[in-house]
């Protein structure tokens, strides 16, 4: 059986004959309606490109944050991930949550210090059962918090204790 491989942006292998030759469909006139973002079905075979891609894919990790307070920001423009390290806070850290891209997933790595420190998220995350992340209370225990931005609100997740 034959195969075509088709690369825009996005790599596929599909048949060109026998029992499922519709990848000739598929090159010749599918292919431009999916690489274009207008959503009209008539496509304007523009490549989809890795910018519009980015956002949703974690490309970069923003520098460790250690609030040296009872607050701390974290801006999203500096990366999909982000390393909290909550060894220097003096209290409960209240969190702002900056620069969101609709659409995009970002992931909050939290770090105890020898003191436990409890986390306030905004209140646009909102969480499975409204329950916020109940926290590791171990020194330099290791938390993960998950975050989808919608648009509105950030809808959120958490996994403990990554010891």
């Amino acid at each position: 059986m034959g195969y075509i491989t088709l690369t825009n942006g996005l790599t596929l292998t599909i048949p060109t004959s026998g029992t499922k030759n519709w990848g000739q469909t598929l090159q010749n006139s599918t292919w431009a309606k999916i690489s274009s973002h207008d959503h009209t079905g008539g496509g304007n075979g523009s490549k989809i490109g890795s910018s519009g891609l980015q956002p949703n894919i974690a490309l970069t990790v923003g520098a460790t944050l250690t609030p040296s307070g009872t607050t701390q920001t974290i801006d999203f423009s500096t990366g999909n991930i982000q390393n909290l390290n909550l060894s220097s806070a003096t209290g409960t850290v209240t969190l702002t949550l900056q620069n969101p891209v609709v659409g995009a997933c970002y992931t909050i790595w939290v770090q105890q210090g020898a003191t436990f420190r409890d986390l306030v998220f905004p209140v646009s995350v909102k969480w499975p059962q409204a329950q916020a992340p109940i926290l590791t209370q171990t020194a330099s225990a290791l938390d993960c918090v998950k975050l989808y931005y919608n648009g509105t609100n950030y809808l959120g997740d958490w996994q403990v204790d990554w010891s």
